[in-house]
């Protein structure tokens, strides 16, 4: 009984299946996240939830992992029943009959859509200019270092400019912060104009770019 309700009021959603992955059962958390039914979903595979975004190869490791071991878990990307793809996390574990032999497959997952897209603002934040959203000095080194490498391979030459404007702290000093932080969004959007969508413009702090 304590299983059972721990079963149906934990947030993270379960599915049991049995050795063929035919779906036995899954709890309201799992019906809550991928958006079928009770109904709609036992006697189906967990093959519906599939995103397309996985190889053969990962899940020929799973499975393989899971013959082995008995467990996997790992980060996975599914489908709703609305057509929405979604990443979670997820962890299977074999059940051993008296025989020692696979009975079913029980399966833990949460929804990790949250957490992927903190970890998306953070790396965006690591990586790009805040005012401007020109990419900062950090990414714009390591382009440098992938383009330079590429320019050496295949002997060609790189083009490196740098430069900053001209009375800038008079604008600062007279005007105001916020009329120079406008001002230097309009300098990065006409010097995204003014270059290729192959280059580079980056802004290395206060009023220095360099494409």
């Amino acid at each position: 009984r304590l299983a059972s309700k721990y079963f149906q009021i934990t947030r993270e959603a379960f599915v049991v299946t049995d050795v063929d992955g035919s779906i036995l059962e899954v709890n309201d958390a799992f019906v809550s996240m991928a958006g079928y039914d009770r109904d709609e979903i036992i006697g189906q595979n967990p093959r519906i939830l599939k995103s397309g975004r996985h190889s053969k190869e990962f899940y020929e490791e799973m499975w393989r992992c899971l013959m082995e071991q008995g467990h996997w878990q790992g980060e996975i990307w599914d489908r709703r029943k609305n057509g929405e793809i979604y990443p979670k996390w997820l962890s299977i574990s074999t059940v051993i009959d008296e025989d020692a032999k696979v009975k079913n497959f029980v399966a833990l997952s949460t929804d990790i859509t949250g957490i992927k897209k903190t970890e998306k603002k953070l790396e965006h934040l690591a990586h790009y200019d805040p005012l401007t959203g020109l990419p900062n000095r950090s990414l714009f080194q390591e382009r440098l270092r992938h383009d330079l490498a590429m320019a050496k391979r295949e002997g060609i030459k790189l083009g490196l400019m740098l430069l900053d404007l001209d009375g800038f702290k008079a604008v600062n000093d007279s005007l105001g912060h916020p009329v120079g932080d406008q001002l230097l969004i309009m300098v990065a959007k006409r010097l995204m104009h003014s270059v290729r969508e192959s280059d580079t413009v980056a802004r290395l702090g206060g009023d220095e770019f360099v494409l």
